[in-house]
């Protein structure tokens, strides 16, 4: 549980540097590739390079001063390094060499017919060689002699950073950096385990509001903060994260929601009209036909969308495409705003609300749909975690404001696994199907609800959640 999210955490910890091409993550197969070093194979074609280079110049000079015979014993072998070089430079020949494999899902390491269980591994079978450019780090276990990765003099910090979050992950293969208590009172357990979906999907510690102890990392804890939230939620300061964390308790991502289920209520004709009209509009948007014709079908595609109640919010189309003041004041101008936002702005969302509505024509999951509250809350205590790890918001302040999120999510749910089905379902809408992401968060479910220290096992869900800090 929560591979996927450190899995992405190394990934960032080692982006733009010397590392980074040998390394391969795939977070749903739970696997990290390891194809060798770039470091180490940028130098060797380099050599190989410019030594056919070489002997290819000597060639032709020794063939110009009219010495063909020997200018034969040149530029042969010179063409021929220099081929081998374009064929593993340019070509899947590399491929043909073995990779070093780290399968989360099966525990173990493998290399060709070696396999060697997480459980054998120690902190001293990852060693560092320096030299005089390079940092290289290799496994030395008496069944595996292989390098890992390769870094600049320079990328020290990065080093040190894939170093650390790799052994987290050999060492640490169920929840990632969670303690059955901490410095944590039961009520700010009982608050952080509420977001606990979203916090170890992207390889958060569960056991504290801040960031993991120690500098090294508590710094990648931080960066990785502020990376996140300035994509995807767009914040850059404080005005900005608490603006997100607004929209997300007072409308959030569950109205689009509601609105979806009732469009997929009705029936196949009318689906199909508000379909075509939708495709119709995005393909004007995609084309840059914004002309008056594009106007009167967008108008007519948010009558259709809207309903009974689609005559008022025709009417608005104009103002809200103006951006006039106070356009966007009353609740359906903030709504119908919200709508043409993603409608301009974000080329996959015709296809993800077209596909949530095939995802809705479940009566099931149609009638559940007022119940994703958690969807937001969860995120939205996630980047109250978020902002303290930058320094944007105190602890007292996050704790403050958490608490009546908490106490609303406890009023809505019936226990931990109600909860974190709800979120899961709420997944699966907002990504218009789900992807293959959606098959980890459901094992992140599942480990969350079963896994011993685990923060669902650590306090009971009926808790009483009043304040129990100082």
């Amino acid at each position: 549980m929560g591979q996927a999210g450190q899995l992405d955490a190394l990934e960032r910890a080692v982006r733009g540097t010397l590392a980074e091409g040998s390394l391969a993550f795939d977070g749903d197969e739970a696997v990290l590739r390891i194809e060798g070093s770039r470091a180490l194979t940028t130098g060797w074609l380099r050599a190989l390079g410019g030594c056919g280079i070489g002997l290819l110049l000597a060639g032709a000079v020794l063939s110009l001063t009219g010495l063909q015979d020997a200018a034969r014993w040149a530029l042969a072998p010179g063409a021929g390094l220099f081929g081998l070089v374009l064929l593993l430079r340019f070509t899947p020949l590399r491929r043909l060499w073995s990779v070093l494999e780290l399968r989360f899902a099966e525990q173990a390491m493998v290399h060709r017919r070696t396999r060697i269980p997480f459980g054998d591994l120690r902190p001293e079978h990852l060693v560092w060689k320096d030299g005089r450019f390079l940092r290289r780090l290799y496994v030395r276990h008496p069944s595996l002699r292989k390098l890992l990765a390769g870094f600049s003099g320079g990328e020290e910090r990065q080093a040190r950073e894939f170093q650390r979050r790799l052994w987290e992950l050999i060492s640490a293969p169920n929840l990632p950096g969670v303690a059955a208590g901490g410095d944590l009172t039961p009520v700010q357990r009982w608050i952080v385990a509420a977001g606990a979906p979203y916090g170890a999907i992207n390889g958060f510690r569960l056991d504290r509001l801040g960031t993991a102890p120690g500098a090294d990392a508590a710094t990648a804890d931080r960066r990785t903060a502020q990376e996140l939230l300035h994509d995807p939620w767009g914040a850059y300061d404080l005005e900005q994260l608490l603006g997100a964390v607004n929209w997300l308790v007072q409308d959030g991502h569950r109205a689009d929601f509601v609105q979806d289920a009732e469009l997929a209520a009705r029936s196949p004709a009318a689906q199909e009209e508000y379909g075509t009209l939708l495709r119709e509009v995005d393909g004007l948007i995609a084309r840059d036909e914004l002309e008056p014709p594009f106007v009167e079908r967008l108008i007519e595609l948010v009558r259709v969308r809207y309903g009974d109640e689609g005559a008022s919010y025709a009417k608005l189309v104009p103002r809200v495409l103006r951006d006039e003041p106070g356009a966007d004041v009353s609740e359906e101008g903030a709504e119908l705003a919200q709508f043409l936002h993603h409608l301009f702005n974000d080329r996959n969302h015709v296809s993800e609300e077209l596909h949530r509505l095939k995802v809705l024509a479940d009566p099931a999951l149609r009638a559940n749909v007022g119940r994703f509250l958690i969807w937001d809350y969860g995120r939205a205590l996630m980047l109250y975690r978020w902002g303290h790890m930058v320094g944007w918001l105190t602890e007292e302040y996050c704790w403050e404001r958490m608490l009546p999120l908490a106490i609303d999510i406890q009023r809505r749910y019936s226990s931990w696994r109600d909860m974190a089905t709800c979120y899961v379902q709420g997944r699966l809408l907002w990504s218009g199907g789900g992807g293959k992401s959606q098959t980890e968060y459901q094992r992140l479910i599942d480990d969350l609800a079963t896994e011993p220290n685990s923060p669902w096992n650590a306090v009971p869900w009926d808790l009483d959640l009043t304040r129990d800090w100082p």
